[in-house]
């Protein structure tokens, strides 16, 4: 009986995905962007002061528009990092003083703020997003914004075989060894206009929102579309008809960075995970494992990064 039910669920999932593609793609509308802000990121963060600086600057950098960052019980500096850019009215900050409670935090930014930004994404603190070519997400972004969600695929980096994470060194600078093909899993920018179907291990993965229909008369459920204009779902992502040299953008997921920052957050509890999967080090190995190239696209920013961020020290040089 569970058999059948699961190929029941299977065949479900198939025909909403044959829908989404070959019907659904003639009702799609751009938004009329009449929201405060364009693109829009919300993030939940441990301990992660010493990363936020960066994080913000290098996607401030490239069209984001504001921050929406929920505080898991942090201990460290981050309230002095991060007052500067409250006082700008760039960051949102929040205390999110619950145990495993990162859906829950998007959850509640979806009820409380998604009427202020058009497009968000659920981004951590150690994901960037990386147009190949377009200067900004926002230039990227509007060849693509008549999808109501769109899923941006992971290029997972290790700990380039450092042990101890440079602080003079920008993350995206010290950490340029990945895996040699994105990730099957990444994260979505999803057009607030929709109401997202769950909030679950999904939501910010593989996000589901529903689309109404001839005037609102009903609504459907919608997959999120990849950079070619196919909607998918897990594990369907047509990435393999794709030469990975066609795609135009990626998000840099530095999953672990040095082995004492992976050691660290090893040891403390998680955001998500009850019981911490980072503990058992054949997990640590099975990613680090995959790094089998090196990958620069990022390095594209890079110059433009540390000028921002005033990194070249005029008066010494």
């Amino acid at each position: 009986m569970n058999r059948i039910i699961a190929y029941i669920k299977t065949l479900g999932l198939l025909l909403e995905l044959l829908f989404c593609n070959f019907f659904l793609r003639l009702f799609l509308r751009k938004p009329n962007y009449d929201k405060k802000y364009r693109i829009s990121l919300c993030g939940i963060f441990k301990n992660e002061a010493s990363f936020l600086k960066e994080w913000i600057e290098f996607h401030e950098m490239i069209g984001v528009e504001h921050f929406y960052l929920y505080n898991n019980n942090s201990e460290d500096n981050y309230k002095e990092i991060l007052q500067s850019y409250i006082d700008r009215g760039l960051v949102t900050l929040v205390d999110w003083p619950y145990d495993q409670a990162q859906i829950a935090a998007y959850q509640n930014f979806y009820e409380t703020y998604r009427h202020e930004t058009q497009w968000v994404s659920f981004l951590d603190i150690d994901e960037f997003f990386c147009p190949r070519y377009a200067k900004t997400i926002g230039e990227w972004l509007s060849t693509m914004d008549k999808y109501p969600v769109l899923v941006l695929y992971w290029r997972m980096f290790g700990t380039s075989g450092k042990l101890h994470h440079n602080n003079d060194e920008l993350v995206i600078e010290q950490y340029h060894v990945s895996w040699d093909h994105l990730y099957h899993c990444g994260k979505c920018l999803v057009n607030t206009d929709y109401g997202i179907s769950v909030f679950d291990t999904s939501t910010h993965h593989l996000t589901r929102v529903k689309y109404p229909l001839f005037g609102g008369f009903f609504n459907v459920t919608v997959f999120p579309a990849n950079q070619f204009g196919w909607f998918v779902f897990d594990p369907i992502h047509f990435g393999r008809f794709f030469d990975e040299s066609k795609y135009s953008i990626q998000i840099n997921h530095y999953w672990s960075k040095a082995w004492e920052v992976y050691e660290k957050k090893r040891r403390m509890t998680d955001v998500y995970f009850k019981e911490n999967p980072k503990l058992n080090l054949s997990y640590f190995y099975e990613h680090e494992h995959e790094n089998r190239t090196e990958n620069h696209t990022i390095f594209r920013f890079l110059m433009q990064l540390k000028l921002k961020m005033g990194l070249f020290d005029y008066e010494n040089n």
